[in-house]
């Protein structure tokens, strides 16, 4: 098996802190578009969470979403 195959099938806890910070901003925009269109069109600024975050993070290297999850129970050894 592959790493990549590895890295796929493992549970969460196994999960580096950056791809668990990417699948929640993923998370959070397709919740934003699914929202915007099924309950009410102003759901689609929740996109701007993690907009915002990316920006933050390429600019300044601090990401705010990263360092919440850091702080996530399952987090606590790394």
């Amino acid at each position: 098996m592959t790493t990549a195959t590895l890295n796929s099938t493992s549970s969460a806890c196994s999960r580096s802190i950056d791809r668990q910070t990417h699948l929640v901003a993923g998370l959070m925009l397709v919740a934003a578009f699914v929202l915007s269109n099924l309950v009410h069109p102003s759901w689609i600024y929740l996109a701007l969470l993690p907009a915002f975050g990316l920006l933050l993070d390429a600019t300044t290297g601090i990401c705010p979403m990263t360092l919440i999850m850091r702080k996530m129970p399952w987090n606590r050894g790394r």
